[in-house]
């Protein structure tokens, strides 16, 4: 079984992909903002990383208070280790609507399996995280 983590602040947007995946074997979690991302990645049990890119990010991480940041600043907290009990080679996919350049060069450049552009074909969502399973 592989856990999947969802960073994303409208919840709603990931929930038709969370029953699918459970049915094929995943366990899936939400976390809506930094605070709640930090504590589950800090559980240790997170094997998949769905991250969105704008999202509140709390008071888990330091980060400018535009929130176009706090994707990419949590995904290097993980590639420096800097998240305790958190794979710094976590698998992450990112699932967003950011239409950025800058923000979608540094995030690939971090290291991503997918860089997914909302909206996305619902097929294309699960496939990405099945040719991933463990």
């Amino acid at each position: 079984m592989s856990n999947i983590l969802f960073v994303e602040d409208e919840q709603h947007s990931v929930n038709r992909y969370v029953s699918p995946l459970e049915r094929r074997g995943f366990s899936c979690a939400i976390a809506k903002n930094g605070d709640e991302a930090f504590a589950w990645l800090k559980s240790g049990t997170i094997e998949v990383l769905s991250l969105d890119i704008m999202f509140d990010p709390g008071r888990a991480f330091e980060v400018s208070s535009d929130t176009l940041w706090a994707g990419v600043r949590l995904l290097e907290l993980i590639r420096q280790a800097q998240i305790p009990k958190c794979d710094p080679e976590l698998k992450v996919v990112v699932l967003t609507a950011v239409e950025n350049p800058v923000v979608e060069d540094k995030i690939k450049k971090l290291g991503v399996i997918e860089y997914l552009k909302k909206p996305v074909a619902f097929e294309k969502v699960i496939a990405t995280f099945m040719n991933m399973k463990s």
